[in-house]
């Protein structure tokens, strides 16, 4: 895990997309500019199901966190580029 990358990506952090990472999404092209929200997730564990949020943004009306956008260890961050926190 990145962590000093993950101490970056934080509600209201805005990230620069990249063009190596446009060329493999479907969301976004070369430039475009996101700002991370707080999103809320069902979590089952097995038992119940809890809520958990953490940054993400808004696909379709519903979130996509962090971890959906850049991998659960945030290796396809690729040439993103966090530009404000």
């Amino acid at each position: 895990m990145n962590y000093d990358l993950e101490d970056k990506l934080v509600i209201g952090a805005q990230i620069k997309i990249g063009e190596e990472y446009a060329k493999d999404s479907t969301l976004f092209q070369a430039g475009d500019i996101i700002t991370l929200i707080e999103g809320e997730f069902e979590y089952d564990n097995g038992l119940y199901t809890e809520y958990q949020s953490c940054p993400s943004i808004v696909n379709d009306g519903e979130y996509e966190s962090i971890y959906h956008l850049f991998g659960n260890k945030l290796e396809d961050f690729k040439d993103c580029e966090v530009i404000s926190l």
